[in-house]
This record gives structure tokens, sequence and C-alpha cells, in this order.
């Protein structure tokens, strides 16, 4: 089974790896992944081997192609009895509507029957690394712990780390509340209840979520590890751009797979003020909040055009206006 990365699009294939092992009772399931993406299935009970892939950058196309095509020459000559490539990329792009999940699911080209909620096999250093982290922060002293993923890999926000400091600031000195800034990036506040996350990984970030109450996402990695099963999925703030390339709302995505949306509250203007007033009434009345601040996040196909450029690039073809439209 092919899925490369990113981490967010490995935590949806795990139950297309879950199905595979149920359609194919026995079998020894192979997982080729992106090296900087492997600890995401660490311990994962339906992947029996991992195949680390490390010349298949992001957007490579012709390297993903490469990939493609040695696999099935080797699925061809015996090697694998059978080669599921699901990564979104290359060909599967034709397979996105809306929801990255969806595109991934449907890659399979077989009924999905089992259970989609992200498995994860966290280790018990990586939970004692998490509750020494509340501990050393004495998050217990605080109402609210908010976990604030502010630097998306994904490409849904345009959130920048003084901008964020600037709303966790303006939260915690209203409220009793912690907010931690949560990625690979350190930063810095003179407000003790303001902390820097980057010491955490995103698996020991996913035990964290046992010791917040509040999630500020951006559907990229920490929002979606936060859905899995060993994990404790908050109510959410999710501040996206309506004009990212690949447009992923949560709440698109849970509407298609019937997970509640009761919790979850996406604005596309995360200025200051609105962020900030939207999560103080949030923490205090979250269905009013709902009301009064959830916006709708537009479905567009904009990666359908750029995956149409790069299509006559690659034939060498002129492509008109018109044509990409």
């Amino acid at each position: 089974m092919v899925q490369l990365y990113s981490n967010g699009d490995c935590l949806y294939a795990t139950a297309v790896a879950r199905q595979i092992k149920n359609d194919y009772p026995g079998c020894h399931l192979t997982w080729a992944i992106a090296s900087f993406c492997k600890n995401i299935i660490l311990n994962n009970p339906y992947a029996d081997a991992v195949m680390e892939i490390n010349d298949v950058a992001k957007n490579d196309a012709a390297a993903l192609r490469r990939l493609k095509k040695s696999l099935q020459a080797k699925t061809a000559a015996g090697e694998y009895e059978q080669l599921f490539f699901i990564h979104n990329g290359d060909t599967n792009q034709a397979y996105y509507d809306g929801s990255i999940r969806s595109s991934i699911l449907r890659a399979y080209r077989k009924p999905i029957t089992v259970p989609l909620t992200p498995v994860l096999r966290l280790t018990e250093t990586e939970r004692n690394n998490a509750a020494n982290f509340a501990i050393n922060h004495d998050l217990r002293k605080y109402q609210h712990v908010i976990l604030f993923e502010y630097a998306p890999q994904s490409g849904q926000s345009e959130m920048t780390a003084a901008h964020a400091v600037d709303i966790a600031t303006s939260i915690a000195a209203t409220n009793n509340a912690a907010v931690i800034l949560s990625s690979a990036n350190k930063v810095n506040s003179e407000l003790p209840a303001v902390i820097d996350g980057s010491s955490l990984s995103l698996r020991e970030t996913a035990a964290l979520t046992q010791h917040c109450t509040f999630l500020l996402g951006s559907s990229s990695g920490i929002t979606w590890i936060s859905t899995a099963d060993e994990a404790k999925q908050l109510p959410m703030v999710q501040l996206l751009n309506p004009d990212s390339v690949w447009s992923n709302p949560l709440s698109r995505d849970f509407e298609r797979f019937h997970f509640s949306t009761d919790r979850l509250i996406e604005i596309t203007d995360y200025g200051k003020d609105n962020v900030v007033s939207c999560v103080n009434l949030a923490l205090v009345d979250f269905t009013a909040a709902k009301h009064q601040f959830n916006q709708q996040v537009p479905m567009h196909f904009r990666s359908t055009k750029t995956l149409c450029t790069t299509c006559f690039v690659m034939l060498n073809l002129q492509p008109s206006s018109h044509t990409l439209k």
C-alpha cells in the first residue's frame, strides 16, 4: 500500500490498511511511506512492514510516477501479489471531490466497511512525556487548556507566529486559560500562560490532548491526530483559508462521513478580534459561539486547475485560457 505523506493523509489511510487486512485475511501488508512521516504509523496493528521512501519529495510528480512504475513492475514480476496506490498524487488527484479523506478512500477502489477513525498507537514514553509537560507547566491550575495549531503544513491557513502569539496572549489574559502554541517551531512569550509546545513531537501532542480542553486548529496534522482513537477529540475552532489550493474543511469531512459537527466551529476571518471574540464566547457557550461565528467554507476546485496545468506542461502543450476555466 502506497501512502507517502502528509501526516494527516496517512492518518486517513490507516482505515484503508485496516480494510486491506479485513479484505485479505492473513495477508502481509507493507506500507510504503515517506521517511519523514513513518512515525505516524509506529506500532500500527494493520501494517506488518514499513517501506521507507526517501526520494519522493512533496509535489515531485515525476519522482512519484517513477516510484509507481517501479512498484507496478515488481508486482507484475510476482514480488507483491497486490499493489494499492492510494497516495493523493498523480492520477489519483482526479478522485478529489472537496475532501482529502474521500479521495484517499476512493483510490482503494473497493468498499470501505471498517471504522474510519484514524488508528494511532502511542508508546508509554510518549504518554509520559505529555504528562510531564502538563506537570511542568502546571496545566491543572487553568480552567481552560487550549491547544493552538498555528503553523499548519497543509496550507489550510496563513497564520503567522506573531499573529498566533498575539491571539494567544489576548485569550489567556481574559480567561483562566493556558494556550499551548504547538508546532515544530519554538516561540517566545513573556506570559507564562502562553506556552511553547515545540518540545513535543506530533505523537506526544496527541497524548497531550488528554490534558487539554479546547483546540484552535487549521485542518492540519495536529487537528487530525486529535481525531485518532488514542487522542481526545476536543471542541474546536478551525481557522481556515477559503482560497487554499486544496480545500479540506472538517465540516465537509465530518458531514460526509457521519461524524458529529456539534463541537466544531470554522471561521475564515481569523483576524485577532474575531478569533478572540469567538473563542471567548465558545469557552462559555459553544452553541452560541457557533451560531454567531461559524462560516461556511465554499467548495472550489482550484487544485483541478493546477493538475490540468501540470498535465499540459508534461505533454508540452499550450493550454488556452478557455481550457482552464
